[in-house]
């Protein structure tokens, strides 16, 4: 959550989402890993979460996990 909110106003759409109590989010638990490892490792595990980012990187590999979908947020 805090990663968004540095990102500041381009991405006060995607702060909306990930705050919206329809939403579950779930804590990490664990110490010393990087966000994006720990997402891979829990929809590895659990293919039951729709993954949302614009991080090209945790993209690809979302991507090689097969039935994980990846949301995207356009302007358009």
């Amino acid at each position: 959550m805090a990663e968004i909110e540095k990102l500041g106003q381009k991405y006060r759409v995607a702060l909306r989402i990930a705050k919206d109590p329809r939403f579950e989010r779930l804590p990490c638990t664990h110490k010393g890993t990087y966000a994006d490892d720990c997402l891979v490792q829990r929809v590895t595990q659990h293919k039951c979460y729709i993954v949302a980012t614009v991080d090209r990187d945790l993209k690809r590999r979302i991507r090689k996990i097969p039935g994980v979908p990846i949301m995207y947020i356009s302007n358009h």
